[in-house]
């Protein structure tokens, strides 16, 4: 999941079966892994794990099927077939490939007629030359080039290679590369999960722009990954970057104290209730307690700075006050109950795409292991 080219389920299948000891084997599997060719893997993949399967049609054939065990899996593979088998010159076999790009019926008619001739010219049985063909037909739909293939391949094994050496810090560029796709970070933090990698909730003190990478707070050893602000809906990036700015004086020591040093004007209330309801001020007190408080700081406290030209909520003539409510606990009610672990999903649901509170899938089945009567491979 999340590397270059061999995502999916149907790839991870061929992968775990092919075991892959080298470039050219990603190569080939990302060549094949197409509409048409994709009927040969299976044979690719038995040839590999067993090479006393590795066969040539004709020997001609050996010197360039030689690193896919005999088995056709590029466009270039059809070009030397014409050229080697065939007697093709070179311009004719350039022909050759524009037809196959191409997919016209007409033109593909011609090519056959002229291979198969070709073919039988140079050695060959008409029964083998039409067999050929056949093994052709797929590439008709798509086919890879090979230097296409190797530049992918290549890409391919550069991402799984980061990803298994340096977990934490790949899965971290990937959710911040996917952070405006919802359903692809859900993806990725599941990933994290099965993977043993933490993924903690926004914080109004630690979280930047993007995902980052902070200590995972019980072990204090262990890395762990902290949600950008950037992921959570309605909160745009110019009021994180008023956010991040009045970040660097000092960590928000209170609610109270992070509302004055923000722009109202860009930390709007519609900004606030997003923070708060995904968790990013749970330091500060219950998420219902801060919601209520933002009405209540409005009517303590309704001369703005910003009527005054300032940038924060408060007004000059109210500094004074602030520093006493900023310590007054009483403008926070954190008497009152919570949300429920319900109502806290669906706000993470609704502000970031999916729930990062809401316990993962296999945590709930695992208890259910022993009662389990039937099984079914995918």
């Amino acid at each position: 999941m999340g590397t270059f080219q061999l995502n999916g389920g149907g790839m991870t299948k061929f992968l775990k079966e092919l075991k892959p000891e080298r470039v050219e084997d990603i190569m080939a599997m990302v060549a094949l892994y197409r509409p048409g060719p994709m009927a040969v893997i299976p044979e690719y993949i038995a040839r590999k794990n067993n090479p006393k399967l590795v066969k040539f049609l004709d020997p001609r054939m050996e010197k360039f099927l030689d690193m896919s065990y005999g088995l056709i899996v590029y466009q270039d593979d059809l070009l030397f077939c014409a050229l080697d088998l065939a007697g093709y010159t070179w311009e004719e076999a350039d022909k050759f490939r524009k037809a196959v790009g191409k997919k016209i019926p007409e033109e593909m008619a011609a090519q056959k007629e002229k291979l198969v001739n070709g073919i039988i010219e140079h050695g060959q049985t008409k029964q083998f030359a039409e067999k050929l063909w056949k093994l052709f037909e797929p590439f008709q739909s798509y086919g890879f080039n090979k230097a296409h293939a190797a530049s992918y391949g290549m890409i391919a094994y550069y991402t799984s290679y980061m990803k298994a050496n340096y977990p934490v810090e790949y899965m971290n560029a990937l959710l911040s590369a996917e952070s405006n796709d919802s359903d692809k970070v859900s993806q990725a933090v599941h990933e994290c999960r099965r993977m043993g990698i933490k993924v903690l909730v926004p914080d109004i003190n630690e979280s930047n722009l993007d995902f980052s990478i902070s200590k995972d707070l019980e072990s204090l050893e262990e890395k762990a990954i902290r949600f950008g602000l950037s992921a959570i809906k309605n909160v745009g990036n110019v009021a994180i970057q008023i956010i991040l700015e009045a970040r660097k004086t000092a960590p928000f020591g209170s609610f109270l104290d992070f509302v004055n040093r923000v722009d109202a004007r860009k930390v709007n209330k519609r900004v606030l209730e997003s923070l708060i309801k995904v968790g990013a001020m749970d330091s500060f007190g219950k998420r219902v307690a801060l919601l209520n408080a933002i009405d209540v700081v409005k009517s303590k406290l309704s001369k703005s700075k910003e009527n005054n030209g300032q940038s924060g909520l408060f007004s000059v003539e109210d500094e004074t006050k602030l520093s006493a409510f900023i310590a007054d606990s009483a403008i926070i009610d954190n008497s009152v109950d919570d949300y429920t672990d319900e109502e806290r999903e669906n706000f993470e649901r609704q502000l970031l795409g999916f729930s990062i509170s809401a316990k993962p899938i296999n945590e709930l089945l695992d208890p259910l292991e022993s009662e389990i009567t039937c099984k079914s491979k995918t």
